[in-house]
């Protein structure tokens, strides 16, 4: 692959998976392509909508919901890879996720048998880990499951 020019590399690598402008940067940068070339191949893949960061945002929001990932590290994550905050925000609105339902399914899986202070704290603790916000799953905290209806 040394005889690859940059837009050849870039496909080579959008061939394989979607990537945010910032990671092609990056890749492209590591392979020691100059400035000139890199700014050419991303105009190039931009403009024949082979990359695109909303595309990249709105399939990394799906792929990751579905890991059972909140919307708040969500953010953080993207705007790791350089996506800006408007298009974050954008297409978090737009992926038609219940957060509280998916908060509620995540909480349910790690949701230890012994529900006693200790346990809740460490729920809490792995709920804001995943990205979840207070608010959609605050409610599940006050649940008594020790409580024979819940087993």
């Amino acid at each position: 692959m040394t005889n690859y020019t940059a837009i050849n590399y870039l496909l080579y690598l959008l061939s394989k998976r979607d990537y945010s402008e910032q990671d092609l940067r990056r890749k492209l940068v590591q392979k020691e392509y100059s400035q000139e070339e890199i700014e050419q191949a991303i105009e190039r893949a931009q403009a024949n909508n082979w990359q695109s960061d909303e595309r990249y945002c709105a399939g990394f929001i799906r792929y990751r919901s579905q890991q059972g990932i909140g919307p708040r590290r969500l953010k953080q994550e993207l705007k790791l890879k350089g996506i800006k905050d408007w298009l974050i925000n954008q297409e978090l609105e737009n992926a038609e996720i219940d957060w509280f339902i998916l908060a509620e399914q995540v909480f349910e899986k790690k949701r230890p048998q012994v529900w006693d202070i200790k346990a809740k704290q460490k729920m809490w603790r792995f709920m804001l880990s995943r990205g979840f916000y207070n608010d959609h799953f605050s409610h599940l905290m006050d649940i008594d499951y020790n409580d024979t209806e819940y087993e």
